[in-house]
């Protein structure tokens, strides 16, 4: 099987056999899987020319809607700004190809640039073979706003340049002592004149917030997404879920940072910082859960060492007290719908129809990106393991996830 394969034309592809996610984070039994021109068809008599399980080298087979990635740093290399600076044009062209590669063999077929990913980096690169992407360009603190000329001319600059979302930096983040960054970064004016500039064009607004007012004032903005929220109350969980909006909490890189500081490769200055935001970060996953807010997975992933790890942020949600169904519902279902809600996807490898309402499913009529596993998706460290993703759908497309990672 090449990189990406084309679909068999006219006829799509069909598979048996194979139980499929459903809407309550559980599996069917055993059935019938076909696809065809970019979209999923279920059920159907089962012919002699479908393919065998065998084919894929199972047994038994799963199949999960594509994973997606709401929050990721695609562009970025290293984790100090300093140090991605020192990569030129080209040098970061290539390597940010070879981050969207392995992206996509951990079966993630969109994602959500949360800054640092543009449309024209996206038009240089060469290869096909990568997620679907929705870029925020730049992140707007209060520096960069400030550069602008003000918060208005900084969200008008980003969507100048083909932002699908305004990224604002509502607090401040691991680099502030402990106890402190819940200090609103924008204030509640500046939020809804972001979100009002940016639903003219059809994008959203996601607010990078740890908590307090800024998430408040999100909220009342009427900003699409919350990243982070480790101190989201259960107020304004409830209040955010009467609003339709998701939390996207990014789990798992806190620990990696944290990591790195045992290591020696980031002051230890940060530790208390860091211990901090793990400890409150699955209390607010579960106040999410409990309000019926939206929760999509996010990894914040920018380093070469992360990329194309983003399968362990759903153990990571497990962890943090969702059910292995709620998590694989917040990892496919969540973010599809999230992304949804935009108007474009920018350097989208192919044309898809809209089909917002049945976004992160495998229902007819759905977009066919979906991941297919040689074990059970629920099983801790399944969605990690390379050996467990059997091939990966892109609009209908079967790619080889062992040959992205070759990239």
């Amino acid at each position: 099987m090449s990189g990406v394969a084309e679909p068999v034309a006219h006829e799509g592809r069909a598979l048996r056999g194979v139980r499929v996610l459903d809407e309550r984070g559980g599996f069917t039994a055993p059935g019938r899987v076909s696809w065809a021109s970019g979209a999923f068809a279920l059920g159907g008599p089962e012919r002699a020319s479908d393919d065998a399980p065998a084919t894929w080298g199972a047994d038994e087979l799963w199949l999960i809607p594509g994973l997606v990635d709401a929050h990721l740093h695609a562009a970025w290399h290293a984790f100090d700004a300093a140090d991605r600076e020192l990569l030129g044009e080209a040098q970061t062209i290539a390597a940010t190809e070879r981050a969207l590669a392995r992206t996509l063999a951990a079966g993630v077929t969109s994602i959500r640039d949360a800054g640092g990913l543009d449309p024209l980096m996206l038009r240089a690169m060469t290869r096909a073979a990568r997620p679907r992407v929705q870029v925020s360009v730049s992140i707007i603190d209060r520096a960069f706003a400030d550069a602008c000329g003000g918060l208005d001319r900084a969200v008008e600059s980003v969507l100048e340049r083909g932002a699908s979302w305004v990224k604002l930096y509502g607090t401040a983040g691991i680099g502030s002592p402990a106890g402190a960054g819940l200090d609103a970064t924008f204030s509640a004016v500046e939020l809804r004149d972001a979100v009002h500039r940016a639903e003219r064009v059809g994008a959203g607004v996601m607010v990078h917030a740890w908590g307090g007012a800024a998430i408040d004032d999100a909220i009342e903005a009427g900003a699409l997404s919350i990243e982070h929220g480790l101190f989201l109350t259960a107020d304004q969980a409830a209040r955010a879920a009467e609003r339709d909006m998701t939390l996207v909490p990014t789990l798992r890189i806190y620990h990696l940072v944290q990591r790195m500081i045992d290591a020696g490769a980031l002051p230890a200055s940060l530790r208390a910082r860091v211990d901090e935001a793990i400890g409150a970060h699955p209390g607010a996953v579960l106040r999410a859960r409990d309000a019926g807010l939206r929760v999509a997975l996010g990894t914040d992933y920018g380093t070469p060492e992360q990329h194309g790890s983003n399968g362990r942020e759903v153990d990571a949600l497990v962890e943090a007290g969702l059910s292995p169904g709620e998590a694989l519902l917040a990892a496919t279902r969540s973010g599809a719908e999230l992304l949804a809600r935009v108007a474009g996807c920018a350097g989208d490898v192919g044309a898809v129809a809209d089909r917002g309402a049945l976004a992160g499913r495998i229902v007819d009529g759905a977009v066919a990106d979906g991941v297919l596993l040689r074990r059970d998706p629920r099983l801790p460290g399944a969605l990690s393991d390379p050996q467990s993703i059997a091939a990966v759908l892109l609009e209908g497309r079967p790619i080889d996830p062992a040959e992205l990672r070759e990239i």
